[in-house]
């Protein structure tokens, strides 16, 4: 790399560096200034929408108490307490009493109607309602069955249920109010609104006629519910004009879905409480006012923001935004935290009631106090929430209003991409004209270096004028190069000269060096050429006579084989004459056997002739016997069997003897063909005798000529071998006198090659030191 490329790349990269730096902390700080701005107003807006709801709840929660307040004042409701419980306590007497079948009816309306519907709101099963039903007085089992059980309108609207078909003051009491409070309780969106007997605890009347209606809520089993709460605090209470609150939690009789309870004393003209009013709160109307009707965006709370009630148990009292906009995301993420919980939502389908929320921010407002911070929510979910204490009752909520901080922060982050884009132009900018400065500057600190490289190159690849000098320049650091480069160059021009001088006395000399060695090499070289033609007559004649030598070293021993092979031979011709001398007395006397054995075949023969004789008038006698058996009838029977059986062996006696004739026939020309196969070979075995003589007296003139030949043999391999030995040493002498030769001759070519070299150095030391002028 140049110092000119060096020192570009320095300037530019600290030009680079200074830029991102000072850019990132300027996107930064505009960053988290724009996070700060955006989180103060989200922190505004949230504060103020947890102030605006809180209002609206407080003053919801006032309404209720004023109208419970001013519905216990009222005559009528003063005249309805009286009557409803006159009326309940007289109603056993003035009814029937249940039939079996009314009975049953009512306890199968615990098991199976209202178990049934239990179940399927709950993941846990209704496993005894015999334990509400068993507790049950007769007055409460008599009101349950008609109100109820024996009501033909289904479940949830038992409500419409006016007039009763008997005469009780009860029946006509609650045809007299019914009306009207049903009135109200529509009008007001109320789930429930109870009477109860200030003595006895009993649920004198009920709007909706659940399970609670006519029993006692001092006693009964929803006595531990938040409606015998209310009622124990309601009863103490000395002024109508005070009112209870019971805090919102599961009720049974509601399929445990979240109820909250108020009450207010009714007293009689007297002053004296009789009765209890209890209103059973609207979850419905207090969920829309914390969801806002689900209209979110409209109410400014953008795509995240939502408003919530926290129980003092720390659950959800509205419904999630979440899970009312999605409720397959909301449980996916809750089903990793709460899974029971979560599984309760989706049976039930709601989150009220269900949803645990365990943030700090809750936690601080059930604790009274108020506050904004930045938290996970209750889906673990970064939130900006603002958070404040709500009372109702003896009890403290915590209302959150909250919004996710990428949203509210989303604003600092689009800020941040355009200061980024920004922050990339003016970078690009700024590089570029930084660039142009740095090629600016290089230039003028590399210009003077320029100069005095291209001196230099002007020195290298000119004529090697070392007469010039290099000029100085105004920049002391490069005149103190030039001036070194300077004296450095005259004591070349003065090395340069002396090694002029010194190469023309060394080429003068290397050239009459080499003139001699080439003379003496041209002198060995003859002589190399002359040994060398000696050398191969020599070898020539060496080979001639060793073949020669194995020419007759190969006669003798073939001789020698030949004469041993002669011997064998003879031996075993000896041997075959013996053979074939034993052969022909074998084959006469073979003759001889075979002879006798014709002469015994025509003895059989006679024999054999007799036999068919004898058996052809045996033969003749059985069939004269069989004529005369005959003729003797029965008599005779037995000799006829006897000659059939004789002239049977007859017959068989004479076929075989014709059978053994035609055998002795065969065998006696078989005989006669073996006799003259034996004279013939016989015959043939003499004259192979005869030719056995002539071999052997043939191969013994053969083995003497053998000798003498192998005794011509070793005379010619003597001499050979001598002559050979005598050609072999002047052989070595001759080779001997060629490698001195060659050896010569490589010597003065080493010298002549050596003289070339120096020769050629001398040429080249010249014409170097002839480019440069001194």
């Amino acid at each position: 790399m140049s110092l000119k490329t060096r020192l570009l790349v320095v300037m530019i990269s600290l030009t680079v560096a200074s830029i991102l730096v000072m850019a990132t902390v300027s996107v930064n700080i505009a960053v988290n200034e724009s996070r700060h701005a955006l989180k103060e107003a989200a922190k505004e807006k949230l504060v103020s929408q947890n102030v605006q709801t809180k209002e609206a709840l407080d003053a919801y929660i006032s309404g209720i108490a004023s109208q419970i307040r001013a519905k216990s004042y009222n005559l009528t409701m003063v005249n309805a307490a009286t009557d409803f419980i006159a009326a309940f306590n007289k109603y056993a007497s003035q009814r029937m009493p249940l039939q079996t079948d009314e009975q049953q009816l009512l306890n199968e309306y615990y098991k199976k109607s209202f178990a049934t519907r239990f179940n399927e709101l709950n993941t846990r099963a209704l496993l005894e309602p015999e334990k509400l039903f068993d507790p049950l007085s007769l007055t409460s089992r008599q009101l349950q069955y008609d109100f109820i059980a024996g009501s033909a309108f289904p479940l949830g609207e038992k409500d419409k249920l006016h007039d009763l078909t008997n005469s009780t003051d009860y029946a006509k009491a609650h045809s007299k109010y019914h009306s009207t409070l049903r009135q109200f309780l529509n009008e007001f969106g109320y789930y429930d609104i109870f009477i109860a007997d200030i003595k006895t605890g009993n649920i004198v009347y009920s709007v909706f006629k659940e399970l609670d209606f006519a029993t006692s809520i001092e006693t009964g089993p929803y006595s531990a519910t938040g409606i015998g709460e209310v009622f124990d605090k309601a009863r103490k209470l000395d002024s109508s004009n005070d009112v209870v609150f019971s805090e919102f939690s599961p009720y049974l009789p509601s399929y445990m879905a979240l109820a909250g309870f108020a009450a207010s004393p009714i007293k009689d003209e007297t002053g004296r409480n009789i009765a209890v009013l209890i209103f059973q709160m609207p979850m419905e109307h207090i969920n829309s006012l914390l969801t806002h009707q689900q209209k979110w965006q409209d109410k400014g709370f953008g795509i995240s923001g939502e408003t919530y009630l926290v129980s003092p148990k720390g659950v959800l009292m509205s419904e999630s935004r979440f899970f009312l906009e999605d409720s397959e995301s909301y449980l996916a993420v809750i089903e990793e935290k709460y899974p029971a919980e979560a599984k309760e939502i989706t049976s039930r389908r709601t989150s009220v009631g269900l949803q645990p929320v365990e943030t700090e921010a809750s936690q601080q407002a059930l604790e009274g106090k108020a506050g904004f911070l930045e938290i996970n929510d209750y889906r673990d979910v970064p939130v900006f929430s603002s958070y404040s204490p709500v009372e109702i009752g003896d009890y403290t909520y915590a209302l959150m209003a909250e919004a996710d901080v990428e949203e509210s922060l989303h604003a600092a982050v689009q800020v941040g991409k355009r200061l980024m884009l920004s922050a990339v132009v003016e970078f690009l900018l700024i590089t570029t004209a930084a660039v142009g400065v740095a090629i600016w500057f290089a230039k003028k600190i590399i210009r003077p270096l320029t100069a005095l490289g291209q001196s230099c190159d002007a020195l290298a690849q000119g004529e090697g004028d070392l007469t010039v000098s290099i000029p100085l320049s105004k920049i002391p650091e490069i005149d103190r190069i030039s001036v070194g480069f300077n004296i450095f160059i005259g004591q070349i021009r003065d090395i340069v000269a002396s090694t002029k001088e010194d190469a023309a006395t060394l080429a003068s000399a290397a050239e009459q060096l080499s003139v001699t060695t080439e003379q003496g090499a041209n002198l060995s070289e003859r002589q190399r050429d002359q040994t060398h033609s000696v050398a191969t007559a020599m070898e020539q004649l060496t080979a001639s006579i060793n073949d020669i030598a194995q020419a007759s070293l190969t006669t003798k021993d073939k001789g020698i084989e030949a004469e041993a092979s002669l011997k064998e031979n003879v031996e075993r011709v000896n041997l075959a004459a013996k053979n074939i001398s034993l052969l022909v007395g074998l084959i006469r006397d073979s003759s001889g056997i075979i002879a006798s054995l014709k002469s015994e075949v025509n003895q059989i023969t006679v024999a054999l002739n007799t036999i068919t004789g004898i058996a052809d008038q045996t033969n003749l006698l059985a069939l004269n016997a069989a004529i005369e058996a005959a003729r003797a009838g029965d008599a005779g029977r037995g000799f006829s069997v006897v000659a059939d059986e004789v002239r049977a062996l007859a017959t068989q006696s004479q076929q075989s003897a014709v059978e053994i004739a035609r055998i002795m026939e065969t065998m006696n020309n078989t005989s006669d063909k073996s006799v003259c196969a034996m004279e013939q070979a016989e015959r043939a075995a003499d004259g192979g005798i005869h030719l056995v003589e002539l071999v052997t007296k043939a191969m013994n003139e053969l083995s003497s000529n053998i000798n003498v030949l192998l005794s011509m043999s070793e005379s010619v391999a003597a001499a050979t071998e001598q002559q050979n030995m005598t050609s072999l040493q002047v052989s070595q002498s001759v080779e001997y006198i060629s490698s001195m030769s060659v050896e010569a001759e490589q010597g003065s070519r080493q010298a002549r090659e050596a003289a070339s070299e120096l020769a050629e150095m001398a040429s080249r030391t010249q014409q170097l030191v002839s480019r440069f002028k001194v």
